[in-house]
Parts: structure tokens; C-alpha cells; sequence
């Protein structure tokens, strides 16, 4: 038997837990499952998995081979990928992406644009402010936004950039007044967006000196959404991108408190795993949304 084929078979008994899901994957018998891993075994003079009628666990030793394989798989795979004539002239399969749930609405429409073009191509779009381990989560492309991209761990490609300004209501302005300068935030109710990797704080501009400001919040929030929603509802003064929040200053909804303070600039990052035999597809999405950030994100 292909020891390749072994390896492939060996990951796939790892993620799904057990050899009769991996049998049902590939289309065998759990016996035949057993007796291939049984001979990758052999071959290797090594014991990779621990088990029992009702367990299997990875020995040490399997759990590295198990890594290295994964590796091994993904890059033939995405060499196969890349260089298939069919794919070229055809592109398909899975792109996986993770972005602040903040970009949802931007990235749904790029991915519309994009699939009446290329509509075998399909997404798996996870919207979540949590920090994304690409390799672990399986993750092709991840969005973030950051004033310092320290990350290098990842291949980046900046997209866009915006900035964050402070945003109320016209109904909580009219209770509490506008403030005419930032020292007078100390008598407001502020909102603060905590998913965030900057901490419990905003890091801001305050005549030409970097200031970090924090109060007694009075609420924090983990969504893009519930942060706009509540300044919507009046409850707050709070800081967002302005990308997301042009829509509701363009219908009034919101308004923007000017001359308080400014923030640095936020690039908008793409980041993936490794340029090694990139898909097709992928090469494809990303030279599209570079061009999209240009013309859709000011």
C-alpha cells in the first residue's frame, strides 16, 4: 500500500477520532483502516496511537508524526492544486476566512461580486474579534485590524486602512451635551469595544501627545454590532472605525465628536500562513480584494 496514501488515511483517523469515522470518510471497512495504520506502524517502528475497544489517544511520538504529516499532506496538496491545468481553467473548492465581525458586511459583499465570477468557489466566512491561529483552526485567510502589525509569524498583505473617531447619538447629545474637549469625556457615559488586543483602554491622540484613556465604562461590549447598536439607542459616547460606522452618520444616526481627540491610523491586514503553493483560488480572492479595498474602503 502507497505509504502516502497511509499518511493521509493516519490525519484522517486524527481528526475524526476514531477509525470507523475515518473508514466511513474514505469509503472502507474500519478493518481495513486498523490493518493500513497497523502497517504504517510497522514500517515505522513506532507506535502512533494508544487503543482500546472504546479509545484511541496519540502517543507522544505519534503526536509529532502526526504534525510533520499534516504538513507533508497540505503541501502536496496545494502543489497538486496550484499546478492543475482544470483548476486554472476552472477554480474551485473551500476558502476559509475569519474577520472582526465588524468587516462581515463588507467582506459578503465582496464575496458576492467575486462568486458571479466564480461560483465554484466557495467560503466558510467565521466572524469573530478573537486572535486566530490559522494552522490549528484551519483558517486560509484571516482580516485584522491594527495601528502596529507586530504579528510575523504570518504572511501579511495590507488591503485598506481607516481610523477610529468618538461617536454618540443626536438623542444622547441632546440629554448630555456635546463636549467641547476631551477632558469633559470624565462626565459622560463612554462605551468601550473589549474583544479588543489593546486592553481596557483607548489609545488616542490628545494635542499632539499619545494618550492612554480609561474610565469607569459604562458598558463594554464584545461586538462591532452591539457597540454601534448601543450608540444608536443612546446610551454612550464610543470609539469606532469609521468605516463601520459611516452608514448610520450618513442617515444621521450617529454623529461624529470632532476636535476631541484623534487616533492613529488602522491598517487593514490579509494574513495567511505561508506563500508555499498557494491554491489557485486563493491567489485569485486575494488579487481581487486588493482591488476591491480600493475602490469600497476609505
Amino acid at each position: 500500500m502507497d505509504k502516502y496514501k497511509n499518511m493521509q488515511l493516519f490525519c484522517t483517523v486524527v481528526e475524526k477520532g476514531s477509525f470507523a469515522k475515518a473508514a466511513k470518510t474514505i469509503g472502507v471497512t474500519p478493518a481495513i483502516v486498523g490493518r493500513r495504520i497497523a502497517d504504517l506502524e510497522n514500517e515505522l517502528g513506532l507506535v502512533l496511537l494508544n487503543r482500546t475497544t472504546r479509545s484511541m489517544q496519540l502517543t507522544p511520538g505519534g503526536k509529532d508524526y502526526y504534525q510533520g504529516v499534516k504538513r507533508i499532506v497540505e503541501d502536496i496538496d496545494r502543489l497538486e492544486d496550484s499546478l492543475s491545468s482544470d483548476h486554472q481553467n476552472n477554480p474551485s473548492g473551500l476558502i476559509r476566512l475569519s474577520a472582526p465581525d465588524g468587516l462581515g458586511p463588507f467582506l459578503i459583499q465582496a464575496i458576492s461580486i467575486f462568486r458571479a465570477n466564480y461560483s465554484n468557489i466557495r467560503f466558510d466566512l467565521i466572524l469573530s474579534n478573537a486572535q486566530t491561529n490559522l494552522i490549528k483552526e484551519e483558517v486560509d485567510l484571516t482580516f485584522r485590524l491594527s495601528f502596529d502589525l507586530q504579528d510575523s509569524s504570518y504572511i501579511a498583505t495590507k488591503l485598506g486602512s481607516t481610523t477610529f473617531s468618538l461617536y454618540a447619538s443626536p438623542k444622547y447629545l441632546a440629554i448630555k451635551g456635546i463636549p467641547t474637549h476631551f477632558s469633559e469625556l470624565e462626565h459622560h457615559d463612554c462605551i468601550h469595544m473589549g474583544s479588543n488586543r489593546y486592553g481596557d483602554v483607548w489609545n488616542l491622540q490628545v494635542d499632539g501627545k499619545n494618550v492612554t484613556y480609561r474610565q469607569q465604562w459604562a458598558m463594554v461590549v464584545s461586538s462591532t454590532g452591539a457597540l454601534i447598536q448601543a450608540l444608536q439607542n443612546g446610551m454612550g459616547i464610543g470609539a469606532v472605525p469609521t468605516i463601520f460606522a459611516r452608514e448610520q452618520v450618513s442617515q444621521s444616526q450617529l454623529i461624529e465628536l470632532s476636535g476631541l481627540a484623534s487616533f492613529p491610523e488602522v491598517g487593514i491586514y490579509g494574513m495567511y500562513p505561508t506563500r508555499k503553493h498557494m491554491p489557485y483560488r486563493m491567489t485569485l480572492f486575494l488579487n481581487f480584494l486588493k482591488e476591491w479595498f480600493k475602490t469600497n474602503i476609505v
